[in-house]
C-alpha cells in the first residue's frame, strides 16, 4: 500500500471508532403544551436532589398560584435536564396546560441525582 492509502484507512478507522464508541448524551427534556408569543413566564425553578449510592431519588415539584381569581392558565411546561448523562425522568401527575396549577414527579436513575430546570408559561 502507498503511504496516502494507509493514512486514508487509518483516518476512516479512527472516525468509525469515535462514531461508535462516543457516549450518547441522552438528556430528558420535556415540553408539555405550546409556548405562544403572548405567553408570560409564570415560574422558573431549579429542581435538585443529590445522589445517593444505590438509590433512586424522587422529588415532587408543585406549582400553585396564590390568587385563584387572578390566576393565569398554564399553556406550557418546559423541563430542561441539566445533566449530560443519566438525567431524571419527569411525569406530569396533575394539572398542566389548560389548568391553573401543576404537579410534576421527578425520578432519578439509580445512584444518580436530579438537576432540572422547570419553566411554566401561561396567559
Amino acid at each position: 500500500m502507498r503511504q496516502s492509502s494507509v493514512a486514508f484507512v487509518v483516518t476512516v478507522a479512527f472516525i468509525l471508532f469515535v462514531a461508535f464508541h462516543e457516549p450518547v448524551c441522552a438528556t430528558n427534556n420535556y415540553l408539555w403544551g405550546e409556548i405562544g408569543a403572548n405567553d408570560y413566564k409564570l415560574a422558573k425553578d431549579t429542581v435538585k436532589k443529590a445522589f445517593f449510592v444505590g438509590l433512586v431519588q424522587t422529588k415532587k415539584y408543585v406549582f400553585k398560584q396564590s390568587d385563584n381569581l387572578d390566576a393565569l392558565t398554564i399553556t406550557a411546561i418546559q423541563i430542561t435536564d441539566k445533566k449530560k448523562n443519566n438525567g431524571a425522568t419527569a411525569e406530569l401527575t396533575s394539572g398542566g396546560p389548560g389548568s391553573k396549577g401543576a404537579t410534576i414527579l421527578f425520578n432519578s436513575v439509580r445512584g444518580y441525582g436530579i438537576n432540572d430546570v422547570v419553566e411554566i408559561w401561561g396567559r
